[in-house]
């Protein structure tokens, strides 16, 4: 979707020419696009490719898709992985799956299938990064810097939430409705050694 403003990045792998080719024509009016002709490639590519999403043959010579898929899951958790094989016999597709491929495609491959496939991975990882943004606005709110007050009795009130946090106890915060005691509250959370 043009909305999100970022180019989605894919490589593909595969040892075959002809369906790099066709991948690339299908798909590079839609995103950004780099191709290898094995995973040793691939993964000599990850860097500066930076791919989003890696769509990988499964039976290729040398490191075949499922040996990339388990490295790229240690090396790139974040990269999502749609595996595609001619060869759509159930233990490929499970062992896929199982390893934690996004998806699976089966050849030969239907450019409909693929795109639909595609938009739904780009759409999970939005939403995962949306979710990981929120949580993420919701730590800051609540870091020490965010509370504002440069009263001597604030000072008092920050000193208490660093000791707060640094002990497992219940702590009690009196005061006035309107006064933060939810702020103070969820600071000595987000600063205390259990947060998370």
């Amino acid at each position: 979707d043009k909305g999100s403003g970022m180019p989605k990045r894919v490589l593909v792998v595969d040892d075959d020419p002809s369906i790099r080719e066709a991948l690339s024509q299908a798909l590079a009016s839609e995103m950004e696009l780099r191709v290898a002709d094995s995973a040793e490639q691939a993964l000599a590519l990850l860097a500066s490719a930076a791919p989003d999403v890696i769509l990988s043959d499964v039976r290729m010579p040398g490191l075949d898709g499922l040996a990339l898929l388990r490295l790229l899951r240690e090396r790139a958790p974040t990269v999502d992985v749609v595996m595609m094989s001619a060869f759509d016999d159930m233990a490929t597709v499970v062992t896929s799956m199982r390893e934690g491929a996004a998806d699976f495609l089966a050849k030969p491959l239907d450019l409909h299938d693929l795109r639909r496939v595609l938009s739904r991975v780009f759409e999970d990882r939005r939403t995962r990064e949306r979710r990981k943004a929120a949580v993420e606005d919701e730590g800051a709110t609540y870091r020490l810097d965010s509370l504002v007050g440069r009263d001597p009795r604030m000072i008092e009130t920050y000193k208490l939430v660093g000791q707060a946090a640094n002990v497992r106890t219940n702590v009690l915060i009196r005061g006035e409705s309107g006064t933060g005691k939810e702020l103070i509250a969820r600071a000595i959370h987000y600063n205390s050694t259990d947060a998370g």
